[in-house]
This record gives C-alpha cells, structure tokens and sequence, in this order.
C-alpha cells in the first residue's frame, strides 16, 4: 500500500476519539506492530513544537488532540461555560483511586481517615475520570474503583505504571488544577451546576463527615450543600 504512514494519519483523524493500535493493524494487513510504531513516532515527531495538533500515546492507544501550548485559546472558543476548579477532596480521593486501584468506596474511606467519600466519587464519575472495574469478592461484593483512559491524558502519562509515588501523584493533581496551566485536558470542567441533581446533592447532605473550614471554589458560590474535606 502506498503512503501508508498518511493511511494511518487519516484512520487516527476520523476516528475522533482514541483508537487502539492493535485495531489499526487488524485493518490494515500491510501493517505490523513494529511498522505502526515507528509512523507513530514519525507522525509524533511531524506534530510536535508549534504544531496546532499533537498525537497522544496512551494505554495501547492513539488519538489526536490539540497542542497544550494553545489550550487557553482553544478552551476560551469552545468552551461556553467557565472553568470549575477541582475541590481538594476530589484530588484527594482521585489521588488515591490512581495509587491504590482496584479499590473499594470504604477502603478509600478508611484511607481519609475514614471521611466519607460517596460525593467525590459522584463528581468524578461523571467527569469520566474513574469508573467501576468489577466488584470485590467479600461480604456485599462492593465495587471496585479505578481510573480511566481520560485520567491518563489528563496526568499525560501512557499507563499507570508511570504512575509517581502518592505523594507525588497528588501534587501533581494540584498543579493539572491550577489555572495557569497551559493545556486543554488540565483545564477539562469537572461537574457543572446544572449535572450536580437532587440525588447527588442528597448524598452531599446526608453524608456524616466533620466540615471543616475551606475556601469555597467560585463555580459552588451559593450552592446549597455541605463541602468534604
């Protein structure tokens, strides 16, 4: 086949979403596992620097985003509603589902000195950085909790055992979170008022933890409901 490093360009444009490698090759008999990594690479390196476009690596998959350096620009036109920020029980709990997966709701629980975690867990559901991956064989079978293929583009890491130390893990999250970052998925909205319904709310309410001061993030400003830490 002709031009096959630019058949693959257009394969990993069209899909519009991550693709798995294994399935490029599957459809393209003329490609081997070694053949497709080397025009990834080659295609990185043609979409790297200035470029508008960058073609991430994650996980045995591929897929085509904007370049972090024009994040603030492409989020400002696309983006409609303004940027929430992550609440620091959220990057607590992300922190510790990235370090400990598989886990439970109650062991991430008895990690924050047993504070009650079911709200964050709600937030981060939603914003499709965790999600179930099985239910572990004990009393109640609970599910298990682990992140996903949108954590790792946002941390920009290829799988999880890139992962840092805990510590580290979640000072980095602090950092993705900040304002100033220059990068589309950094700035990723986590939950909007609109997505917060009466049952997540009522979970906020009815869950038995000490409040403790915290300054509350702009986009909560004058919600009703109780902030964990």
């Amino acid at each position: 086949m002709e031009n096959i490093e630019n058949v693959v360009e257009a394969i990993i444009f069209a899909s519009g979403s991550a693709i798995l490698k294994s399935d490029i090759c599957e459809k393209v008999p003329e490609l081997t596992t070694q053949k497709l990594n080397s025009i990834i690479k080659s295609l990185q390196k043609r979409y790297s620097n200035d470029s508008g476009i960058v073609l991430l690596e994650f996980n045995g998959k591929v897929q085509f985003s904007s370049n972090p350096k024009y994040g603030d620009t492409v989020a400002d036109v696309l983006t409609p509603l303004r940027e929430k920020e992550l609440t620091k029980t959220l990057l607590e709990v992300l922190a510790t589902i990235a370090y400990k997966q598989p886990i439970t709701r109650l062991e991430i629980d008895e990690m924050r000195s047993n504070k009650n975690s079911e709200y964050a867990l709600t937030g981060l559901l939603k914003a499709g950085l965790i999600e179930a991956v099985g239910r572990k064989e004990t009393v109640g079978r609970p599910l298990l909790y682990g992140t996903t293929d949108e954590f790792l583009k946002k941390f920009q890491i290829e799988n999880i055992d890139e992962l840092p130390d805990y510590d580290e893990v979640l000072e980095k999250l602090m950092l993705i979170n900040a304002p100033s970052q220059e990068t589309l998925f950094h700035n990723r909205t986590i939950m909007d008022e609109d997505e917060v319904d009466n049952e997540t709310l009522s979970l906020a309410a009815a869950a038995d933890v000490d409040e403790e001061e915290e300054e509350i993030p702009e986009f909560l400003e004058g919600e009703q409901f109780e902030v964990f830490d």
